[in-house]
């Protein structure tokens, strides 16, 4: 049984496409589950906090195409390699995720043609779509972190991730504007410059425009906070799409 991600308004009037990797909650029985506690679903390992509802806003906002994924990123993470030892963790904060520990080879394929394939082959077919009806399209990754990681905090508010070209989230970067008391980063809190699997498959090479962008994870608990950041977000990629928007 395939675990299809959500794709919100595939016919949206926004020139691009905004993919959320770690929105996924679902932990999927068939799968063996990850014999954690509960709280462990309330944490940043879980899945990227905040950023299913900031994607629902930016949909509804910009009446973009979003994909979502649906499947906890310790089930798989959609943003890996597969031979990446990452791709499917067996700890995290030094804590065994049991689900994970001594998986075959055939039950980790079972995840991967499942959930990992489907996801990505659905974004090929949308961003394919979109690509070849406007004229310099837009691939955004939106994700969010934690603010306290390996015991240092983060100063950043919210930042870039690319690896083959700036172009975007430079320009992302000065849309956002004056931040006032808020802290960007570029390439910053993590870099793409080492590879960034989601970005790098569907985008490299074809001169579109791409990036992704980390929102720290504690400017998103509220309501209100989701909303202010689908605002700073949902303006300043409205007008990186400038007249093709408002046709």
């Amino acid at each position: 049984m395939t675990e299809h991600p959500i794709v919100l308004n595939p016919e949206g009037r926004f020139p691009g496409l905004i993919v959320v990797d770690h929105a996924g909650t679902s932990t999927p029985l068939r799968f063996g589950g990850l014999g954690l506690a509960e709280h462990w679903h309330d944490t940043h390992h879980f899945c990227d906090l905040g950023v299913a509802p900031l994607a629902r806003a930016l949909a509804e906002r910009l009446d973009a195409p979003v994909i979502l994924g649906t499947v906890s990123r310790l089930v798989i993470d959609l943003n890996r390699w597969l031979d990446d030892p990452r791709s499917i963790l067996t700890h995290a904060e030094g804590r065994l995720i049991p689900g994970n520990l001594s998986l075959s080879d055939a039950r980790r394929k079972t995840r991967q043609d499942q959930i990992f394939w489907p996801y990505h082959a659905t974004i090929t077919q949308l961003w394919t779509r979109i690509a070849a009806r406007h004229v310099d399209p837009i691939f955004f990754a939106l994700h969010s972190c934690t603010r306290d990681f390996d015991g240092q905090r983060r100063p950043w508010d919210g930042g870039t991730i690319w690896n083959e070209s700036p172009r975007l989230a430079h320009a992302l970067l000065d849309a956002l504007g004056p931040s006032g008391d808020l802290a960007f980063g570029d390439n910053q809190p993590y870099s793409g410059r080492d590879g960034v699997y989601t970005l790098d498959r569907h985008t490299w090479g074809s001169g579109h425009r791409a990036c992704g962008f980390e929102v720290s994870n504690d400017l998103l608990k509220t309501e209100q906070g989701q909303a202010n950041w689908s605002a700073r977000l949902g303006g300043a990629l409205a007008s990186l799409a400038g007249a093709e928007l408002h046709l």
